[in-house]
């Protein structure tokens, strides 16, 4: 019991006991919402998760990635202070964004229209909360951030309660339980940090290392959904169907990925600039052994696809079960290249970061009409998976050039 005990207290064991929370309560929120929302609401919220996801993706270049790297190097209450403020001006002005979006005539927006203000909430709690975990993770305060997704749990008998679900009241719900777990996450702030108005030289820093991240996030958000959502024009609502099926399942190994981005690049960072040569291979032997388990668990879905599909969607699902396969691929080179992009992070080589997400883009918008036409479910998958290797090529190039690896 007592060896048991000292397992859980180590930073490891504990982001990976906060990693089955976030992850599950998500994979199960998405579950509980597909079955009590209507279809049509359901499409929605998937909707707007996936513009959500991009704001996620600005929010972490401008201000969550460049801090996970200057703590390495040194922390200060006043660069802790400064993400917070800056995390502040950039909700308010997203919320603004999203406001005057919202206010656009075009038919495809009318739908979120007259839940406006509910989208507008949603979206900056999400945000929210997602920035302050990621600060904690990268300060090393893991177990305040298990007592956050804990509390998020809330959210389920929280909706169960409304009896009748709608959007609009699902919206507020998460809204709220996201607010009130972030409760520990404030007052962490205002404890440890120091608030100021001269920041020139953090605001300099986060601007010189995020204009790449920044540009690297759109491009990669695009990179991401373009094949998808030429996906359903292309082969129709029924292909889109299966393959928004498979990835959403998919999210859970996404959301673990995340977290491992989140919890190493700023212990990678940290032992490179101290130069901790065992450390660092330590660290590299517990990736290497996160990766290998993960790879596992995609075999699995690899072996089992068909019966798999139709435990998601239903019988009516089962043919697309070559999707979860041709997926499973994908994860496998996305597992590969890891280490290369957790080294591109550290030796914040942020402009190659974003050009290799422009070789993406460039092929995605290129190949796209061919792959679908020929290759249709399959083809979009291979324009997926060609996106990563071609990616990790020019990393791998780079590095090699220039002679620099985190891990030597």
């Amino acid at each position: 019991m007592k060896k048991l005990k000292e397992l859980l207290r180590k930073p490891s064991s504990l982001v990976l006991t906060d990693q089955l929370i976030f992850s599950g309560s998500n994979f199960l929120l998405t579950f509980l919402l597909a079955r009590e929302l209507s279809i049509s609401d359901f499409g929605l919220f998937s909707t707007l998760l996936l513009v959500t996801y991009l704001f996620v993706g600005i929010f972490n270049a401008l201000i969550v990635q460049p801090f996970q790297i200057s703590v390495a190097k040194r922390l200060s209450k006043r660069s802790l202070g400064f993400v917070f403020q800056a995390s502040m001006v950039l909700l308010i002005i997203i919320a603004l964004l999203v406001f005057l979006i919202g206010m656009l005539p075009i038919s495809f927006i009318d739908s979120f229209k007259s839940h406006l203000p509910a989208v507008i909430f949603f979206i900056s709690g999400y945000l929210f909360q997602d920035f302050v975990r990621k600060i904690l993770l990268a300060v090393d305060v893991v177990k305040l951030v298990v007592i956050i997704d804990s509390i998020f749990l809330l959210v389920f008998p929280s909706l169960r309660f409304q009896g009748n679900m709608t959007l609009e009241s699902s919206l507020l719900t998460i809204t709220f339980i996201n607010i009130i777990s972030s409760i520990p996450a404030i007052l962490f702030f205002l404890k440890n940090a120091e608030f100021s108005l001269k920041n020139r030289d953090l605001l300099y820093y986060h601007y010189r290392e995020g204009k790449w991240l920044f540009s690297a996030s759109i491009v990669q958000w695009f990179s991401g959904n373009f094949f998808t959502l030429a996906a359903g024009i292309y082969l129709g609502i029924n292909a889109l169907g299966a393959l928004r099926l498979v990835q959403s399942f998919f999210g859970i190994v996404n959301v673990i990925l995340q977290t491992v981005e989140n919890y190493f690049i700023p212990k990678t960072a940290l032992l490179y600039y101290q130069n901790k040569k065992q450390e660092k291979k330590n660290l590299y032997f517990d990736l290497f052994k996160g990766m290998t388990a993960l790879g596992v668990l995609i075999t699995i879905f690899f072996i089992f696809s068909e019966p798999l599909i139709s435990l998601l969607g239903g019988i009516k699902y089962q043919y697309y079960g070559f999707v979860i396969k041709l997926v499973s691929i994908l994860y496998f080179v996305i597992l590969y290249s890891y280490p290369t992009r957790i080294s591109i992070r550290v030796l914040e080589q942020n402009k190659a970061f974003f050009i290799g997400y422009c070789i993406s883009f460039v092929f995605s918008v290129s190949s796209f009409h061919f792959l679908l036409k020929y290759g249709e479910l399959y083809g979009a998958v291979a324009g997926l998976v060609i996106n990563q290797i071609l990616m990790i090529v020019y990393w791998k190039i780079l590095l090699n050039k220039k002679q620099i690896s985190v891990w030597a």
